[in-house]
């Protein structure tokens, strides 16, 4: 098993619950009103009048075998919304209950 983050601008929701929703993938925790900055490019989301964006993150943990398909729809929605930003990290679970 893999727990997969996925940390997006909120604007692309829609998106990454497609992505979701595509591999069948039903369990994950969503995290609203996430602050932020990517390291390399891209503008804060720190939800301040300056900065208004804001992040959201997914945590879903899945058999390995979904974890390439599921960075390739993360990279697929990334090249379609680059300005937006979105990162996914990938660890394995040693045990879950």
């Amino acid at each position: 098993m893999k727990a997969v983050m996925i940390v997006y601008n909120h604007g692309i929701t829609e998106e990454v619950d497609e992505a979701l929703n595509k591999l069948n993938i039903k369990g994950f925790t969503r995290f609203v009103d996430v602050h932020g900055q990517g390291s390399d490019k891209g503008e804060p989301h720190l939800g301040t009048h300056i900065w208004p964006s804001k992040n959201a993150v997914v945590i879903t943990v899945i058999d390995d075998n979904l974890v390439e398909s599921l960075l390739e729809k993360v990279k697929e929605i990334n090249a379609e919304a680059e300005e937006q930003g979105i990162h996914a990290f990938v660890w394995s679970i040693e045990k879950m209950i």
